[in-house]
């Protein structure tokens, strides 16, 4: 027996004949049995990340172990108050994941800057 994943990114929004969004697809949990289907909605959504944001531009290998990391991400942060501490070596991708994952649920990012500087304001 494979394994199963569960994703809530694989409808499409509905547009009109000039590109205007007319519905958002709804976000409904839908089995997935194999992880090229995941992959390869991924891959859209990357490239339309790099159109709508250039500046950000990610490019990204969605390896089997990525692609699951990437699930898990964007499930925990689409729940209510979601949230995660994503621990590992640098440049292991986990701040692209979470990018991705809140460009998909269409989420704000937001990022503290860590600096020796930190004091209380009296």
């Amino acid at each position: 027996m494979g394994t199963n994943w569960f994703v809530d990114f694989l409808r499409e929004d509905v547009y009109d004949e000039d590109g205007i969004l007319i519905t958002q697809a709804p976000r409904v949990y839908e089995k997935v049995s194999k992880l090229e289907t995941v992959r390869l909605k991924t891959q859209l959504y990357l490239q339309q990340h790099n159109i709508d944001r250039p500046n950000y531009r990610m490019d990204l290998v969605f390896f089997d172990d990525a692609l699951e990391h990437l699930i898990r991400i964007s499930r925990m942060i689409g729940c209510p108050r979601g949230n995660s501490l994503l621990v590992g070596v640098g440049g292991s991708g986990k701040r692209s994941l979470t990018k991705l994952a809140a460009y998909i649920g269409r989420q704000r990012v937001f990022e503290l800057q860590i600096t020796k500087m930190y004091n209380y304001n009296r």
